[in-house]
């Protein structure tokens, strides 16, 4: 379909729908009990962190493909092929048996890696069909910019917004005691699967919701020719040529790798985390409803910081908060422990809105999946690369010992990475200030 005759409501739409697909897909009901569902299903700790190396390796295989397949056939499909694929993964996880040895692990792999495709399809598609969307609507870059902008906030609040109900009742229905105080004899087993199964309810809506989309037409190519893997391949070499010749955005990416690896390998433990500060399970929810908050902070700062600094120098200030709030996640406990990892949150977010403003503004709208795609891969490396090594790390050391190692590591890295690439190109952003 042209984009000169595509209605402006159903462009608005498209926008709508990212917003609502993005915080559906993303309302993990069992997100505030994440590893310790895995265990309590019958892995070791370390079993669940090789599971996410399995994910990130997933998505490190296909998560540039589908981003220029996105390109080649259309953003809508691929949207629709990660929500099927994560209502099938949470499928898995619905009937997986309790404590089923190595068969448990099998279906568990198999589960990372549909979710690992689920994130891959979605991750580059949604975000380029919706930025066209808005630039078909529009030819004023600055007004594109803005709304982009505005776009990315309203996703981040209502995302937040779903991440607390997900939270407060994923935890609330994990809890044995609570399901049981209010049924009575209700099986331990209902109340593990609970979360997954409304998870897999929210898969569903996101479905629908892909359908709904209205494609803009493919960018690349012609329509009604089929797509082959050299296709894929030429899409691939151009997007990450692009990327690295873009001095500029390599670096950031660089940057973001280091920040995003060591962040989230941390939020990817934190009920572990709750744990080991002696927390009770019940808390879990309330305490991962309130971590989603984080999507109402991060825009107070973060859009006057991107306004006011370069790039690298907002990198570097998302790093230097990473750091200290890893510091606290290390040494305090209690409320001071609770705060610590509500700052992690934000960092994490933080990092994701920066990327997604600096490359959607940047980026040719032909290749605009693809080259999301390639940042995402980069994160997505780095964080597979690094729990893995906290994964070694955690056979060998204690809980507490690994989590005094993130500081060390990320300032050492981010240090390293400011010294390396402080000569490097700066944003074409004429409203950025030279660092």
């Amino acid at each position: 379909m042209s984009e000169d005759h595509l209605d402006k409501n159903l462009l608005a739409r498209n926008l709508r729908i990212f917003v609502w697909f993005r915080a559906l897909f993303n309302a993990r009901f069992y997100y505030p009990v994440f590893a310790v569902f895995f265990t309590d299903l019958g892995l070791t700790m370390a079993q669940f962190l090789w599971l996410n190396a399995i994910w990130a390796v997933t998505i490190v295989l296909f998560e540039v493909p589908s981003g220029v397949l996105a390109d080649l056939v259309g953003r809508r499909k691929l949207v629709i092929f990660s929500a099927l694929s994560m209502a099938v993964e949470m499928l898995l996880l619905i009937f997986a048996p309790q404590h089923g040895g190595w068969g448990l692990f099998a279906i568990c792999a198999v589960n990372r890696v549909l979710s690992g495709l689920a994130e891959a399809a979605a991750s580059g598609a949604d975000e380029a069909l919706a930025y066209d969307s808005l630039t078909a609507m529009s030819t004023d870059r600055q007004m594109v910019e803005k709304r982009w902008d505005d776009t990315l906030v309203s996703t981040m609040r209502w995302r937040s917004f779903a991440g607390v109900l997900s939270m407060l009742i994923g935890g609330f229905v994990f809890d044995h005691e609570s399901m049981m105080a209010i049924f009575g004899d209700f099986p331990r087993v209902i109340s593990l699967k609970l979360p997954v199964i409304f998870c897999f309810l929210s898969a569903c809506v996101c479905l629908v919701l892909a359908i709904r989309l209205t494609d803009l037409g493919v960018s690349q190519g012609s329509e009604g020719q089929r797509t082959s893997v050299k296709d894929i391949g030429r899409g691939m070499i151009a997007a990450a040529s692009w990327v690295i010749t873009t001095r500029w955005i390599a670096v950031l990416i660089a940057g973001a790798l280091i920040i995003d690896a060591v962040t989230r390998t941390f939020v990817t433990l934190q009920s572990e985390y709750f744990r080991w500060i002696d927390l009770p399970e019940y808390s879990f929810g309330v305490i991962g409803a309130g971590m989603s908050l984080a999507g109402w902070v991060v825009p107070l700062y973060v859009k006057p910081l991107a306004r006011r600094f370069s790039p690298r120098v907002n990198l570097l200030i998302a790093g230097g908060i990473g750091v200290v709030a890893l510091i606290g996640v290390a040494w305090l406990r209690g409320a001071g422990g609770i705060a610590a990892t509500f700052v992690v949150m934000l960092t994490l977010i933080h990092v994701g809105f920066l990327m997604s403003r600096y490359i959607n503004r940047d980026a040719p709208s032909e290749k605009r999946a693809s080259i999301l795609s390639v940042n995402n891969l980069t994160l997505n490396l780095g964080y597979g690369l690094f729990s893995g090594v906290v994964a070694m790390r955690l056979e060998q050391v204690d809980f507490g010992e690994t989590m005094k190692m993130l500081p060390v590591i990320l300032l050492a890295l981010i240090t390293l990475w400011f010294l390396v690439m402080r000569n490097s190109g700066q944003s074409s952003d004429a409203k950025s200030v030279r660092d």
